[in-house]
């Protein structure tokens, strides 16, 4: 028989309500899932966190979502899921937008119908927050953003062959990367070296932008990929932790599902000059949690929408850096 956490002591008041909603539940790698471990932090520190399928979101002349109390066992792991209830998003003091992308309708249409829900009339007495900015959520792209203060590597954005191909034919090899996958699906490293390589960057760009309709990213390929790729955790604005990622052996890429390892840090002057930037960045546009991606001292993603690899950093780093996340958000409005 299973023993879970205790509830706190007598007098230890639960002031804060959290509800992470995420891909449906099979679909969330439970081991090592970031979201999850936010939320058995939350449990640890006295707070409540429900969890909801988003698929649960709807509108039946109001907006609700099925959601489920989590309880953690003792000594950690997968988390119960108790009873499904019905809520609507007021009975949450902070909501945190947690699907993967592909950041399209799936994702979009749901965003908008619980910001609708915040929207309809009466007192929202928890002060709910959306976890990011929900108006971020909606209208800013992780791959475009680095362009908003210069942190980018030299780039392209388009859907059309003539301005694509001069691009990469200027570069002689170029990243492609489709602007609303993440775990590097769909990237590609063309070369544009012979009228071979162009053929072949023609075909590949064709299927990706589904006959250049679709504009993708094209960017300059970066040598010093071999040296890693940091990561960079932030917590409203200031620098959480930190770990060097590596490409997959015999590739380009970094994807740690399929086998990247990942290192301590330490950081040189260009980068840290290149966090000082975009501390500044993050604290202008309100965004609470991202996980930054630099190679030398460009930005090559943006990660606001569902931050990862935060257990990874934890044991990389020795320290709860969960614990500090759930203090700020459930500070940082005032308690019912």
């Amino acid at each position: 028989m299973k023993k879970f956490q205790k509830k706190p002591a007598k007098g230890a008041r639960k002031t804060f309500r959290f509800l992470w909603i995420t891909d449906p539940w099979h679909f969330l790698a439970h081991a090592g899932d970031t979201t999850l471990r936010l939320a058995e932090e939350a449990e640890l520190l006295g707070h409540e966190s429900y969890w909801a399928d988003v698929r649960s979101l709807r509108f039946d002349g109001k907006v609700t979502i099925q959601a489920q109390r989590l309880r953690y066992p003792v000594k950690g792991g997968v988390p119960e899921r108790l009873a499904e209830n019905t809520y609507v998003p007021r009975d949450f003091n902070s909501i945190h937008w947690r699907m993967d992308p592909v950041v399209d309708a799936t994702y979009l249409h749901p965003l908008m119908l619980l910001t609708l829900g915040l929207r309809e009339p009466g007192k929202n007495k928890r002060k709910t927050e959306i976890v990011n900015p929900p108006e971020l959520l909606h209208g800013m792209n992780e791959k475009l953003e680095p362009f908003g203060f210069s942190a980018a590597p030299p780039s392209i954005v388009s859907s059309q062959w003539e301005v694509l191909s001069r691009f990469g034919q200027k570069e002689g090899q170029a990243v492609i990367k489709p602007l609303d996958l993440c775990q590097s699906k769909g990237i590609a490293l063309l070369s544009w070296k012979s009228p071979e390589d162009v053929e072949e960057a023609h075909q590949y760009i064709e299927q990706i932008t589904e006959n250049f309709r679709r504009p993708v990213l094209l960017q300059r390929y970066l040598p010093e990929i071999k040296n890693g790729e940091l990561r960079v955790w932030f917590l409203d604005g200031k620098v959480l932790a930190t770990a060097r990622k590596f490409p997959v052996k015999g590739d380009f890429r970094v994807n740690i599902d399929r086998g990247s390892r990942i290192e301590k840090a330490t950081l040189s002057a260009s980068e840290r000059s290149s966090l000082r930037s975009i501390s500044l960045h993050l604290k202008k546009l309100n965004i609470r949690l991202a996980a930054v991606d630099l190679i030398g001292s460009y930005v090559t993603d943006f990660n606001f929408t569902s931050p990862g690899l935060l257990r990874d950093l934890e044991r990389l780093n020795g320290k709860n850096l969960a614990r500090p996340i759930i203090e700020a958000l459930a500070s940082a409005r005032k308690k019912p």
